[in-house]
């Protein structure tokens, strides 16, 4: 029986390569970047884990929790779109820890997962919608027998809510187990680094992957849908 990190590791390595052009997400408004960030030439895969670091390295050298707000409002609503948050909420993912954040459990993962990848990118990864439908659908369509749901997260995107409700369908239907509210992020995190160590690559690279590709899994999943 395949377990879900061994089905992620076959999946992966159709894609992953030196380029890794399949991550054309939108592009990187460069004269949007906080604090002086410069990224190389490149595609927007090689863009993207730049800015995670120099993110990151900004992070560390910051004096202030202005400077820390300024880089985790840059990373969700700028660059993540997400525009809901709260004075309170932001200003929260700003001066909590990572640890802290984590327990927030499904509860605004979104915005906080990206928050603690300013953090540490080589520790932490995003989850969000298309991350979780991707995680969902890809045990259906690998066959994976012991299938955990983990936590479905709403979208905007058609394909992604349609993969929504029909993996909430399955998941009833065939009585997959749901993940933990308290560790599935870990779990998560484990996947990554796993499947990471196998291909010679880093857990951003993976996250991204499943990110980027979560139609396609969704419609090879569901054809006739």
């Amino acid at each position: 029986m395949k377990r879900l990190t061994e089905i992620i590791v076959e999946y992966s390595k159709k894609y992953i390569n030196k380029n890794n052009d399949w991550y054309n997400w939108r592009e990187i408004n460069e004269d949007k970047l906080p604090m002086g960030i410069e990224l190389p030439e490149g595609n927007q895969y090689v863009k993207n884990v730049v800015l995670k670091k120099e993110l990151n390295k900004k992070w560390k050298e910051a004096k202030s929790d202005e400077d820390r707000l300024i880089l985790i409002k840059y990373y969700i609503a700028t660059w993540g779109g997400i525009h809901t948050n709260s004075k309170e909420s932001m200003e929260e993912y700003s001066k909590l820890s990572a640890t802290q954040l984590i327990k927030n459990g499904k509860k605004g993962i979104a915005s906080w997962s990206k928050a603690i990848v300013v953090h540490n990118p080589d520790e932490y990864a995003i989850f969000d919608a298309r991350v979780a439908i991707s995680l969902n659908c890809i045990q259906k369509l690998y066959g994976l027998k012991d299938a955990v749901l983990f936590p479905v997260l709403p979208s905007r995107n058609k394909i992604v809510a349609i993969g929504n409700k029909l993996i909430k369908d399955t998941a009833k239907s065939e009585s997959w187990e749901k993940a933990n509210e308290e560790n599935f992020y870990t779990q998560y995190l484990k996947i990554l680094n796993y499947v990471a160590i196998e291909l010679s690559t880093n857990i951003s690279t993976i996250e991204m992957l499943l990110f980027a590709k979560a139609e396609e899994i969704v419609e090879n999943t569901y054809p006739n849908n």
